[in-house]
């Protein structure tokens, strides 16, 4: 099973329904599972930060959550990470890839995305990293019952090695 089936598991266990994303080349193929599944209901956003809005109005509705995007973008949304869902207890999952670390070419990506643990960490916002491709569905349970029942955001971060990393055009 890829990890993308094993994400699909995951969230369908954990009665997430709502799938807020902006498309990145990596994270693609889940978003398009998500999309041909009728478990879920997907919305594009225009930038990170308003899928933290959504997702708060989806868990104030009753719904669960979760944000689909790469780190650099997740970035985006510390404002409203925040001033927003910490303070207020609003949960949902980030299901995340990683840029910036191992096989990364553009510098522009490391900032963020190499100390994106700490950064969230600064944020009062759990995280954890899954290294191994088999560990995806277990993760992706363990962190959303982890939100839920805390009321709090959790963002896994999914390494390289789990996802495969982009190739610097030549």
């Amino acid at each position: 099973m890829t990890w993308i089936d094993q994400a699909i598991d995951g969230l369908k266990r954990t009665n997430i329904e709502l799938i807020a994303y902006l498309p990145d080349t990596t994270i693609s193929p889940l978003i398009e599972a998500t999309q041909d599944d009728d478990a879920f209901e997907t919305v594009l956003v225009t930038r990170e930060e308003a899928a933290v809005g959504v997702l708060s109005g989806a868990w104030l509705g009753g719904r669960r959550g979760a944000l689909l995007c790469q780190s650099s973008g997740l970035a985006n949304t510390f404002n409203a990470l925040a001033s927003l869902s910490v303070p207020a207890r609003l949960p949902f999952l980030g299901i995340v890839t990683r840029r910036g670390d191992l096989g990364e070419f553009n510098l522009a990506q490391v900032p963020a995305g190499y100390n994106m643990p700490g950064l969230l960490d600064e944020l009062s916002v759990r995280n954890h990293s899954v290294h191994d491709a088999e560990d995806v569905d277990d993760r992706v349970e363990m962190a959303a019952e982890s939100a839920f029942s805390t009321e709090t955001p959790y963002v896994l971060l999914l390494e390289t090695t789990v996802t495969g990393y982009k190739e610097e055009s030549k």
